[in-house]
């Protein structure tokens, strides 16, 4: 969940443009770094482990692997974009100067369009069981199924016998062709490309799925003893985090070696004063200690304490009063943390939300807390998700005795709001 992914930020002095961000990441978001960095170290990885980042772009992941790895490590970033190539180069290897990047001339139209080699043809450039850990991050959903396959049996060859491969993909399946054709996807998927499906045709590699029977045919083939799957919810289907954007393969020689990601939970390990660990008590008992529930509860109060907060920066109070009165008092809810997050100015829309309820889904609230993230503190972004529980259990009890939330101006006047049911 949202607090998960929030309790790995680390401040760094090292980043890129957002133009560089965007280009490469379709975005601003350094928390995805972080939530595939904790993955990477989850196994055992011995102190001067070998690594190869496939598809590195400027370093992001790599940047949040050097504040968690030693000196002793040899981490090589490969990528065809020479732009990212150079900064990675310029940025990161003089201050961790075990992580170096090397650019490959592989072909790819929305990197590298000129170059000269293909990906079906493209060898590791590292010797037969030579690598502990190789990772593919946003690389098998941008190309074709032959060199999805070239990959795979390529990082078979390198990797040692207890060495991992980690790659994110998207798979077909029955289940989810069904979500796709009913529009719960976050692609529509809509042209086939062989055996895989598209998004745009006239640029297949911009998203790109492959059948899952198929790729784990592949997987099978090129050597891995077992290959574990972690579906994302890209397709509609539910995930724990809302980082779990793409399809998770972990793959290794080593059947004892490949276990899926733990369970991480949904509120940050940070200590709690006694007023929070009341709230965390409250949580868990309307949920149940349900891991599922807890992140519903937890996503849906975030939302829902976003609205009630720029709702009153312009002059609106949610108000949890029963009938109305000229004289509407203080809020019924408190957005300290809020506050000092600077999120009266990040929204939406950029400006006034009006009396609209805006159902942010998870990728944009995640962008919304990371913007202010970027200028916070790891406590200030915990204390502001422990204030939005606390608020989502005000609105639950006034709900369950019989009170609608209503919108209410300085001067008393109400407005009827919608307010989405959690669970």
């Amino acid at each position: 969940m949202i607090a998960a992914e929030l309790e790995d930020r680390v401040e760094t002095t090292i980043q890129p443009t957002v133009a560089q961000e965007t280009r490469f990441n379709g975005g601003v978001a350094p928390q995805v770094a972080n939530h595939y960095a904790a993955i990477l170290t989850a196994g055992e990885l011995p102190d001067n482990a070998r690594i190869l980042d496939l598809g590195c772009g400027f370093g992001r992941i790599a940047m949040a692997l050097a504040r968690r790895l030693g000196p002793d490590v040899d981490y090589t970033g490969l990528d065809p974009n020479a732009d990212g190539i150079a900064w990675a180069q310029q940025n990161i290897t003089p201050r961790h100067p075990n992580f170096r990047f090397r650019r490959i001339d592989v072909k790819s139209k929305p990197y590298n369009p000129d170059g000269t080699e293909d990906g079906v043809s493209f060898r590791f450039p590292f010797d037969d069981a030579s690598l502990d850990l190789v990772f593919m991050i946003s690389v098998l959903t941008h190309v074709d199924l032959p060199t999805v396959e070239t990959y795979a049996h390529e990082a078979a060859r390198v990797l040692k016998p207890s060495g991992r491969l980690v790659t994110t993909i998207f798979l077909l399946d029955a289940e989810v062709d069904q979500l796709l054709a009913a529009g719960k996807g976050h692609f529509a998927l809509k042209y086939q490309e062989g055996e895989s499906r598209v998004e745009n045709r006239a640029n297949p590699e911009l998203v790109i799925a492959h059948p899952r029977a198929r790729v784990l045919e592949i997987m099978d083939k090129a050597g891995f003893a077992k290959t574990l799957v972690v579906t994302g919810h890209w397709s509609g289907r539910p995930s724990a985090l809302p980082m779990d954007f793409q399809d998770l393969l972990i793959a290794g020689h080593d059947p004892q070696a490949i276990a899926a990601p733990e369970d991480r939970s949904a509120l940050p390990s940070l200590p709690m004063n006694p007023a929070q660990a009341a709230i965390h008590a409250r949580v868990i008992a309307l949920t149940r200690g349900d891991a599922e529930r807890v992140s519903q509860f937890i996503t849906w109060s975030t939302i829902l304490a976003l609205n009630a907060f720029w709702w009153q920066c312009d002059g609106l109070n949610l108000s949890l009063k029963e009938g109305s009165s000229a004289d509407p008092g203080p809020p019924d809810l408190r957005f300290d943390a809020l506050q000092r997050l600077g999120l009266a100015q990040i929204r939406p829309n950029g400006g006034s939300v009006g009396t609209v309820f805006h159902r942010l889904d998870d990728a944009a609230m995640i962008a919304l807390l990371i913007r202010a993230g970027r200028v916070s503190s790891r406590s200030t972004l915990f204390d502001a998700l422990v204030e939005a529980a606390a608020n989502g259990l005000r609105v639950l009890d006034a709900i369950n005795t019989g009170i609608a939330p209503v919108l209410q101006d300085a001067d008393g006047r109400e407005t009827a709001v919608e307010i989405p049911s959690w669970a």
